[in-house]
């Protein structure tokens, strides 16, 4: 059952309860509670009828302040049902009361409800005038969500209307309200919070898309930083606490002189509405405090002219401004990123993604030039190519290569003649949405995959600081791992002891394996001996590289319940990693070598992929791998064996280089695979299909080259520095 069915079923016992004690303003908060559930629920019919029972006894009982609420509600269900005209007739029966018993939250609530029926109808000036006026008032009351609602509503009547850098101007003030809230969020009830989030994640992604389009793209990839940054936030709970600074969107010069204007009269009108307030408060007055209070409401009328006034100013001033200085700005923020790619060097560029409702956008950002490309595809549709492609690399039996192809035609191929002429070789992917889900080194463009002709990594906000420090040449390790099952939720994992005595090579002899036959020195703790106690003893000992193979699963905005098991059976929490300082300090790459790293469960998005990467940077790690989806004990244990002995061999090698020799091994089959492996694995490929699958195309294996499906080589993914 639902939060909101849950709900429904409470309001309905109460309302009961109500009826029976004749208690008619009870009564009729129950009926509109019970519209809000059902309206959450979609259910708008049985919404409108209780809405319709909960108004008529609010106006018999004379409850003003009731009537207008509910009359707001009926209007919303009517937008919500494409009624735009029957909804704002209720909106203004609304908005007369709120104005008449001076609910000025109320009203600017509602007035931002007309601008929206307007814009729906479009009406765009009546709809700028309304979102006008209750940006006035969440100015004048202090209401800072009010505030950033408004603005946003004005960036999307501004869009329709192609008023595009009008539109830009209050997106920018927008997500820069956002940001200073952002402090604030662990203040709001649970479902606030998700709707707050939701809210505002479509802010940024809107006023990114409008960057996008006007080519100015340095602006739009620091929107997306910040968007990453929001998501991080919430993957970690919203924990204000250990929230990374909340950083704004620059402005241009222009931009930044009418900001300085647009403060200057707000704060004045929020200044006298304060005042105006506190008098408000008072239950008694003195004849001087009401004196005061007259001039206070006529100073906000005056006010509140010169603001809409400003408005108007705004729009005309933006819409003939030339484009020079968007265009320094421009010139101005590339320079930046093309020079950290010139420094890394590896013929690296950057590739920022934006996922929008009907097309998919790519900024191309190499040490010379900057460009934008876009394939047009409905966000719905590119998730469910996403999802399908996902469901076909978990299984090695299904052919890969249709939907891989598809996919490559909508996400590279759109830049893949600038790739060339760039002389690309290192692709640093900054993804977004449900692109996370992918491995992107298994697109295929007809004749090979992506893997074949380019190295991959993906990079957050948490990466830039240390994209381009140089690694140490040799790595001593750490390898903590679980080979035992401790319930039906975390199985065992019988090749971990291979894996791990293939990597790292013990000082001292172990009971289970000779000494002397990994690729790395270290230490290795499985099972009993891999505990919260040891893990930290061994990371004081900063290792170059941390390998953990075990269950980790995470919980998108639930940070008790993600957690890595442990060898003893316990768990850590992501909120204990989170407070252990510094944890992974000194760490060159931390590995999580395990089922589902790096994916989540229930209301999972996409974000949950970096975020545990972005949390683990946080805390020291330079680099992590991390995997997309539960993987195969035998292959991993070539694919990580090979990993690490080519950048042993090699301390001038790349981690993104080595990944990807190491992945093209098992691909191309040059990788040494003993009987039990190849047994374990044409076992695998040659079951039958399932009901469903076996529409879809077979997989041919080759016997030459066992590990040749994705499935095997493709789901780990580097974040981070990739030297």
């Amino acid at each position: 059952m639902s939060q909101y069915e849950k709900a429904l079923e409470n309001y309905s016992q109460t309302l009961v309860i109500h009826r029976e004690l004749k208690n008619r303003s009870s009564e009729g908060s129950a009926l509109n509670n019970m519209g809000e559930a059902l309206e959450q629920l979609g259910r708008y019919d049985q919404a409108l009828e209780e809405y319709r029972q909960a108004l008529s006894i609010r106006r018999e009982i004379k409850d003003r302040y009731g009537e207008a609420i509910t009359l707001n509600n009926l209007g919303e269900v009517n937008r919500r049902l494409g009624n735009y005209d029957k909804a704002l007739e209720y909106y203004r029966q609304a908005l007369s009361i709120r104005r008449e018993i001076r609910d000025r939250i109320g009203e600017g609530d509602t007035l931002n409800n007309i601008g929206r029926g307007n814009r729906a109808l479009k009406q765009s000036e009546e709809s700028i005038r309304s979102h006008q006026q209750a940006l006035s008032i969440a100015r004048e009351i202090g209401d800072r969500l009010g505030e950033a609602a408004a603005l946003n509503d004005l960036m999307l009547v501004c869009r329709d209307g192609k008023k595009t850098r009008l539109a830009i101007f209050y997106g920018k003030q927008s997500v820069n309200l956002y940001q200073e809230i952002r402090g604030d969020i662990k203040t709001l009830e649970k479902e606030s919070q998700q709707s707050f989030i939701r809210s505002r994640e479509d802010t940024y992604r809107n006023l990114a898309d409008l960057l996008i389009g006007e080519s100015r793209l340095p602006e739009a990839e620091q929107v997306l930083g910040l968007l990453k940054q929001e998501e991080y936030f919430e993957f970690i709970r919203r924990d204000a606490s250990s929230a990374p600074r909340a950083g704004s969107t620059a402005l241009t010069s222009e931009e930044a002189v009418i900001q300085k204007r647009y403060r200057e009269i707000s704060d004045k009108i929020a200044g006298i509405g304060a005042e105006r307030g506190t008098l408000l408060d008072k239950k008694t007055r003195t004849s001087t405090e009401e004196q005061r209070l007259v001039k206070l409401e006529a100073d906000l009328v005056v006010a509140g002219q010169v603001f809409q006034k400003f408005l108007a100013q705004l729009e005309a001033e933006l819409s003939n401004s030339s484009e020079t200085t968007a265009k320094v700005f421009y010139l101005r923020e590339s320079q930046g990123l093309m020079e950290d790619l010139r420094e890394m060097g590896h013929g690296a560029v950057a590739l920022h993604t934006l996922v929008t409702d009907e097309k998919y956008r790519v900024i191309l950002t190499t040490p010379d030039i900057q460009k934008g490309f876009d394939y047009p595809i409905k966000a719905a549709d590119l998730n469910r190519k996403i999802l399908q492609y996902r469901q076909v690399l978990q299984n090695p039996k299904l052919d890969p290569l249709p939907l891989a192809r598809d996919l490559y035609k909508i996400l590279v191929e759109p830049v893949a003649a600038d790739l060339k002429a760039a002389n690309a070789q290192t692709l640093m992917w900054s993804l977004d949405g449900a692109l996370r889900y992918l491995p992107m080194a298994a697109l295929h463009d007809g004749q090979k995959y992506l893997v074949e002709n380019y190295r991959i990594t993906v990079f957050t906000p948490a990466s830039q600081a240390r994209l381009k420090d140089i690694p140490g040449e040799h790595w001593r390790a750490l390898g903590l791992g679980v080979t035992k099952s401790h319930g039906e939720r975390t199985p065992a994992l019988p090749g971990v002891l291979q894996e791990m005595n293939s990597i790292i090579r013990e000082d001292a002899a172990r009971k289970d394996t000779p000494a002397g036959t990994g690729i790395l020195p270290g230490t290795i703790r499985l099972d009993e001996e891999f505990t919260q106690t040891s893990m930290l003893d061994g990371l004081r000992q900063r290792p170059s590289l941390v390998h953990i193979a075990s269950h980790f699963q995470f919980q998108p905005g639930n940070e008790t319940s993600s957690a890595l098991l442990l060898g003893d059976g316990t768990f850590l929490s992501m909120a204990q990693i989170k407070v252990l300082p510094r944890l992974f300090g000194g760490v060159e790459l931390l590995t999580l070598s395990a089922c589902n790293t790096a994916t989540g469960g229930s209301g999972a998005t996409g974000k949950e992929v970096e975020g545990f990467g972005v949390l683990a940077q946080r805390q020291g790690a330079k680099a992590v791998i991390a995997s997309l989806w539960p993987v195969a004990d035998y292959s991993t244990k070539y694919l990580m064996q090979e990993f690490y002995r080519l950048r042993e061999a090699d301390a001038g090698l790349t981690k993104a280089e080595a990944i990807r020799n190491a992945q093209l091994k098992l691909l191309n089959g040059t990788v040494v695979v003993n009987e039990q492996s190849q047994q374990a694995t044409r076992q695998i490929i040659q079951e039958e299909l399932k009901p469903g699958d076996d529409k879809m195309p077979r997989f041919k294996p080759d016997p030459n080259k066992p590990y040749a499906h994705p499935y095997f080589w493709a789901p780990f993914i580097l974040i981070g520095n990739w030297l």
